[in-house]
């Protein structure tokens, strides 16, 4: 019923797009059709996320300064092997593309091998790893206390994630973007009251503050990954036979770390630095950090549709690709862009006009006793969010574009300029401003805005070379002819 509602309305909302850009293959209609469940999904993440810091602002600005770097920290240590569990969606994509149902299947179970493993090593290594990087970073003592904590008490989420990643990409591969979102949506509806309730101690339980905020994020990530596996095993089998072939493949798994491995390591790279960067600003006061955490938050609204577009550009991509239809694979990354870039402008005027709105939801109740002054974390936040209104567009640019060539399966490049970019550029720059200059929070801001401009055009020039054209992740059958690639030209 819902899904049927949303058709609806995208047909009463059609006359605002060209009739011939809604009917030929990569349209604007194709893209939201598997784009806005992922972006409701996208927005589930953001609000458990946005709930989590406003219920530990509310606890104490401590807790929020401390949540974001830990935050930060622990994607980033996981970073690398869920992206790299996740390109099981574009493998799905090019097999369903070729009409190859048990190649799905198949790319899904051994997608979960891979992401098993990595669960059994993460539930050892993460927690050792994050505590002695949190315990040498150099924030004060109170604040580096709450990070382990926090950071601690999600370890576990790192497995559970990379393990239902491998089933849903089952369904994102496929367009069925409804269903994920679905599985995403009630894991909100578990996480938002587990953090109120862990957070501030109801139905009887004791307050745990920032330790209750991971261990809510914990639990709620176990009970997506039950939900996934379920819905996997509960398909048709007469069209997706999930009990059968689950056989281990080698020839599955080469794919994963030999297309997806580069695509982990560069968001682990480009987040690590990131992390070093955030937990470099803590240098220059709690409420240089405090303000940093709070800004990035209320950003997750800014740029919640990015992800979700991200994927579904790549998951189209990659279904034509399937189909050897490249011209219009190439056309859809361009597309996604402008229905990202309108959410962005509407975000902008919200940061440029009524900031304060948005930083009240993170006023503590127990700042006054803190000794933390909450007026300078406020000139602080306003700040980077002006900042924002630019670096999103930039950072928008080159995540769609980034999400095209992932469907295509090129990876090494986008690699190659994201360890550049991140440790020639920002991480540099960051420690001459922080160390050298002293400069202000705003002043590194504008730092990292440039370093995003730099990454996004080196993405726009490796998409523009269409080296893309030439790699292949799976055995294609063969190209149509002369005739479909300019019956293809003809609509681009």
């Amino acid at each position: 019923m819902i899904h049927l509602f949303f058709e609806r309305l995208l047909k009463t909302f059609s006359g605002y797009f060209r009739k011939s850009e809604l009917t030929v293959q990569g349209g604007y209609a194709e893209i939201w059709r598997i784009a806005w469940p992922l972006v409701i999904l996208s927005a589930s993440n953001t609000i458990m996320m946005l709930t989590n810091r406003v219920f530990l602002a509310w606890n104490s600005p401590e807790e929020i300064a401390a949540a974001m770097p830990a935050g930060q920290m622990f994607f980033t240590l996981m970073a690398f092997f869920l992206i790299t569990t996740g390109f099981t969606a574009t493998i799905v994509a090019q097999f369903h593309g070729a009409n190859d149902r048990v190649g799905c299947v198949r790319a899904a179970w051994n997608g979960f091998y891979f992401g098993a493993m990595v669960a059994a090593l993460l539930m050892f290594a993460l927690p050792a790893g994050g505590s002695w990087i949190i315990m040498h970073n150099g924030h004060s003592a109170g604040i580096a206390q709450y990070e382990r904590e926090y950071f601690v008490a999600m370890a576990p989420c790192a497995g559970f994630t990379c393990m239902e990643t491998a089933f849903l990409s089952f369904f994102t591969g496929r367009g069925k973007t409804m269903l994920v979102a679905a599985v995403k949506v009630a894991g909100c509806l578990v996480c938002v009251p587990l953090n109120y309730i862990l957070i501030f101690g109801k139905l009887g339980l004791p307050p745990l503050g920032i330790l209750g905020g991971g261990l809510a994020n914990s639990f709620a990530n176990l009970f997506t990954m039950l939900t996934a596996i379920t819905l996997f095993l509960c398909v048709k089998q007469s069209e997706y036979p999930t009990r059968e072939h689950r056989r281990f493949h080698w020839e599955f798994v080469k794919k994963l770390v030999f297309f997806g491995a580069p695509a982990g390591l560069q968001t682990f790279i480009r987040n690590a630095a990131f992390a070093i960067v955030v937990m470099m600003i803590g240098n220059l006061g709690d409420e240089a950090l405090a303000a940093t955490s709070i800004a990035l938050t209320i950003n997750m609204l800014g740029n919640m549709p990015m992800i979700g577009l991200l994927d579904a550009t790549s998951v189209i991509t990659g279904q034509y690709i399937g189909r050897r239809k490249l011209n219009v694979a190439n056309r859809i990354a361009g597309r996604s862009l402008r229905l990202l870039f309108v959410w962005m402008l509407t975000a902008s005027l919200f940061y440029i006009f009524a900031p304060e709105l948005l930083i009240r939801l993170f006023s503590s109740h127990n700042a006054s006793s803190t000794g933390m002054n909450f007026e300078q974390v406020t000139a602080n936040v306003i700040s980077i969010l002006h900042w924002a209104v630019i670096f999103n567009l930039l950072d928008g640019t080159r995540f769609i574009t980034m999400g095209s060539l992932r469907g295509a399966g090129d990876t090494r490049i986008p690699l190659l300029i994201g360890m550049a970019t991140s440790w020639l550029i920002q991480i540099p720059g960051t420690i001459l401003l922080v160390y050298v200059i002293h400069a202000t929070v705003s002043e590194v801001w504008m730092l990292i805005t440039f370093y995003i401009f730099i990454d996004a055009a080196l993405m726009l020039w490796r998409r523009g070379t269409g080296a893309w054209r030439r790699i292949k992740v799976i055995e294609l059958p063969a190209a149509g002819g002369d005739g479909d690639e300019k019956s293809e030209a003809a609509v681009c």
